[in-house]
């Protein structure tokens, strides 16, 4: 087959790129899949390979492997001479050869000799290398004329091409490739880039110096083929010209899809980031009202507004970052069992066309480094996260910004400067395309469930959107699953209402010994992505005030999906199950036979609804081990085994259901379901009944689990009714009413048991708001609450210590508010809001009167 004898791939090296591809390459083939693909591609006809930007190097790595896979080699390229890597003696012949053919045809006729053997390979179905832009970068020192010569070039190969297809019948596949050997964004450096190139296309010493330095983080991309004999078939009639445009604008689309999610976009320097920020419309407005409301200087007030934007803003660094990945790496190497990542490829597939909000629950401090850990050994730009002011300390501090990290005080209502800064700083990551994370809750969960949304980041998000900012964003959810937390003990504290550590450099040296212990497997599960287009209905670029109140409804809305959404990504992990089932139980123990039972029926259950398990888990019910769920926590202390010689007995600790109620709680959310027919049963009666009063408490627990409404809560229901059904669970009594049967009396009462400390705490609370006649600040009112439930325990009016929880009490308030059954003078959750009746203050008595009568009379 004829090719290019100075551009095509050679079957043999010399030795010195022997060596080095030995070196560096040996280490790395093309996926499996890639190369079924293109000898595929290879049986139809030609094959055209389409890069970004001319490389030697590049091309020598796809020699490589294309050499190592069998993959058919390439018979010319444009804009490069790669002779002499092969043999000494042959590439001597080559350099001469090339010598007289350049003395008798001149530069121009030999590169022009070179595109028609290249193209002729075409025609016979050969492969070939197409570089939209070649190395030879223009720069402000580059003559015009040779600028034009070279883009002419480009062009003039690709017109070869699709002339191939015009005048032939020759089947040609167009096959984008990328490759990216450096991860993260740089700064632009317009001075440097006119030496050096740009942080895309660098010169190629730049290049292979950072090859040297980065070639452990290679990464292959092969896109997807286009048939560029069917595109020329139903756009012949549009002629070769036009057709080339479309063909090279199709591929430089692609090819920068597929460069961004790894490079991103260029970073702004600080002083263009201060510029751009102070320089908002709404930041400018706010410099002018505090400058008259305080009657300082606007000079000095613009200086404090600097001094709030240096507190926030990130200073993200590649060096830092890949420094920071190795040390990530290391510690969830000690800390952690396994990794399991789900859902990450349709990320990678949103983050080529629109920038990403990614929403993750918030159940450790180690929620952020795993997430932008991942992003970064998976060849993604780390997102920029939205971190609490109080893990801004030394030395932490200083290199989370460097890593991405911008920080925000807990509370800046009424600071209308500091306000308008972060609103400012925020939007402008968004115009410059940044993927941004920010914890949905606001806070990590003491309680193990999902919060509800804290929707201040999320309503700067989409103002942002409003105003134009992008065209496009996509919201991630994102659920994590520890089989064991790291902070389980100060959690624990915490969730009965102890004091939060500051965080500190004392503390982080104390948190060394945590290095000695193994807390299991993390689940990561990525959502959908969202299109923010879908969630607002707005006109982007509008943003007068009577947008802003759909706005505030449309916030509200998403909010509550992407809770709902993170619920649903939540996977069953051995602790939890185990945790299920031990306190499902009506006592403090459980026979092993007992406990094997429960966790075999959960994971029944659980998969009936729809949640999916976690590697361990599947593997114990598999392999008919089901009572090993409980091995994590038998390792952590918080069960012990006791022997027996009837049967061994698992034994909660004392003081350990608080950590065993953490572990159940992801699961409850679906448990509900259950619980709550479990709960209608109790009355017997029609159907239609049993399905009315369970969707009644759905609704009053709405705030804990976020059930879904309408006809998806009745389908759902119904779907229960038929699997207790299947399991003989239900019946029909002597008098037709939908009724437990005897066999499911038992379950019924464990499903109960699942959600009964939640219960437990609304009970309390609403008698304390009873008994204080409906007034009193919001924090008084939990802690009233917290009273009354600790002396009922101490009665034994109430069973379950766990539904101990400020979060919990403070829902209830929350659903009181909602119902109109209390008001408050605030639309904050603020622990000094005031509460008072509500105008169906009335209908309280009705809800304790049926949570009395659920809970059993005291």
């Amino acid at each position: 087959m004829t090719s290019d004898p100075y551009s095509s791939m050679t079957p043999r090296f010399n030795w010195w790129a022997e060596r080095f591809g030995r070196r560096f390459f040996g280490r790395f083939q093309l996926a499996e899949g890639d190369v079924k693909q293109l000898r595929d591609l290879e049986e139809r006809g030609a094959v055209v390979y389409v890069m970004r930007y001319g490389s030697r190097l590049d091309y020598f790595l796809f020699n490589w492997l294309f050499a190592v896979a069998g993959v058919r080699p390439s018979a010319g390229a444009n804009g490069i001479r790669f002779y002499y890597y092969r043999p000494l003696l042959e590439a001597v012949r080559l350099w001469l050869a090339r010598l007289g053919e350049r003395l008798r045809l001149g530069r121009g006729g030999a590169r022009d000799k070179g595109r028609e053997r290249t193209c002729e390979a075409i025609r016979a179905g050969g492969s070939a290398f197409l570089f939209l832009r070649t190395d030879k970068i223009p720069s402000a020192l580059t003559p015009r004329r040779w600028a034009l010569r070279s883009g002419r070039s480009e062009t003039d190969y690709l017109h070869e091409i699709v002339a191939t297809c015009f005048d032939t019948e020759a089947t040609v596949s167009l096959v984008p490739l990328a490759l990216f050997w450096r991860k993260g964004t740089k700064p632009t450096r317009p001075f440097l880039d006119l030496f050096y190139g740009g942080p895309q296309r660098p010169r190629s010493f730049v290049k292979l110096v950072s090859f040297l330095f980065n070639y452990r983080n290679l990464a292959v991309r092969v896109g997807t083929p286009i048939d560029l004999r069917g595109f020329v078939d139903r756009r012949r009639g549009e002629g070769p010209q036009r057709v080339v445009r479309q063909v090279r604008r199709s591929l430089l689309i692609f090819l920068r899809r597929e460069e961004k999610p790894v490079v991103g976009s260029a970073l702004r320097t600080f002083q263009r980031v201060h510029g751009a920020v102070l320089d908002d419309p709404e930041v400018r407005d706010a410099v002018e009202l505090e400058a008259r409301r305080t009657r300082e200087s606007r000079v000095r007030v613009r200086d404090r507004a600097s001094r709030q934007l240096r507190e926030i803003a990130a200073h993200p660094s590649p060096t830092m970052l890949a420094f920071l990945a190795l040390v990530a790496g290391w510690v969830m190497g000690r800390l952690f069992t396994r990794f399991e990542v789900h859902g990450f490829e349709r990320v990678v597939d949103a983050a080529k066309l629109h920038p990403l909000i990614l929403l993750p629950n918030h159940r450790s401090h180690f929620d952020y480094v795993i997430l932008s850990w991942l992003f970064y050994r998976r060849h993604m730009v780390p997102p920029h996260v939205a971190a609490g002011k109080n893990l801004s300390f030394w030395p932490l501090g200083p290199l989370f910004r460097r890593a991405g990290a911008f920080f925000l005080r807990r509370d800046f209502a009424g600071d209308r400067l500091y306000t308008a800064v972060f609103r400012a700083y925020v939007q402008l990551l968004i115009k410059d395309g940044v993927t941004q994370e920010f914890f949905i809750e606001g806070t990590r969960s003491r309680t193990g469930k999902t919060l509800q949304a804290r929707l201040g980041l999320l309503r700067m998000v989409m103002e942002a959107y409003a105003r134009g900012a992008r065209r496009e964003l996509y919201v991630v959810p994102v659920g994590f699953t520890y089989e064991r937390l790291v902070e389980e003990s100060s959690l624990s504290e915490e969730r009965r209402g102890a004091s939060k550590s500051a965080e500190s450099l004392f503390g982080l040296l104390r948190a060394r010994s945590l290095l000695r212990n193994r807390f299991g497997a993390v689940t990561v599960r990525f959502g959908e992505p969202l299109p923010l287009s879908q969630a607002v209905e707005l006109t982007p670029g509008a943003a007068d005030s009577a947008p802003r109140l759909d706005l505030r409804r449309a916030t509200r809305e998403l909010g509550l999906r992407v809770c709902r959404e993170i619920n649903r990504l939540v996977t069953a992990q051995r602790s939890a199950v185990a945790s299920a089932a031990l306190l499902g139980a009506p006592g403090a123990a459980l026979r092993r036979g007992a406990f094997r039972e429960s966790v075999v029926e959960t994971c029944a259950m659980l998969e009936f609804l729809d949640v999916p398990f976690s590697e361990p888990l599947q593997a114990c019910l598999q392999e008919e081990r089901a009572d090993s769920a409980v091995d994590p926590l038998l390792q952590a202390e918080r069960v012990e085994l006791n022997r027996s010689a009837v049967e061994d007995l698992l034994c909660v600790r004392a003081g350990a259901r608080d950590t065993l109620d953490y572990y159940r709680a992801p699961l409850t959310p679906a448990l509900v379901w259950p619980a709550a027919l479990a709960l209608a049963l109790q009355e017997p009666g029609e159907s239609g009944e049993v399905l009315r009063s369970a969707s009644a408490w759905l609704d009053l627990l709405e705030l804990e689990y976020f059930p879904s409404a309408g006809r998806a809560r009745d389908q759902r229901l119904n779907r229960v009714v038929e699997y207790q059904r299947g399991r003989g669970w239900l019946e029909r009594d002597a008098a037709g009413r939908l009724a437990a049967a005897p066999a499911g009396w038992p379950w019924q009462a464990y499903w109960i048991a699942q959600i009964r400390p939640v219960m437990e705490a609304y009970a309390a609370l609403f008698d304390a708001v009873a008994l204080r006649e409906g007034r009193g600040t919001r924090a008084a009112l939990v802690e009233a609450a917290g009273e009354l439930q600790s002396e009922r325990l101490s009665l034994a009016e109430a069973r379950h210590s766990e539904g101990l929880s400020p979060v919990t009490g403070g829902n209830a308030l929350d659903w009181l508010v909602r119902e109109g059954i209390l008001e408050s003078d605030v639309e904050t959750r603020a622990g000094d809001a005031v509460l008072s009746r509500g105008p169906r203050w009335a209908e309280l008595a009705e809800h304790r009167g049926r949570l009395a009568a659920a809970l059993g009379s005291r």
